[in-house]
């Protein structure tokens, strides 16, 4: 796993308005994945816990 691509815009901020057409690229482009199955989140999830969980 390395880092992902993040977009640096916020777009949590209130009264800043989201067209349509933002929303559906956003949409699409969190369809690309990547999608892990229950076993591989879990196993991710315990390495995390491992490393950085006190």
């Amino acid at each position: 796993m390395g880092k992902t691509k993040t977009s640096k815009s916020n777009l949590a901020t209130s009264g800043a308005p989201l067209s349509e057409e933002e929303f559906k690229i956003m949409i699409k482009e969190a369809e690309k994945g990547p999608f892990y199955s229950i076993q591989e989140t879990t196993l991710i999830i315990d390495k995390w816990k491992s490393k950085y969980a006190f």
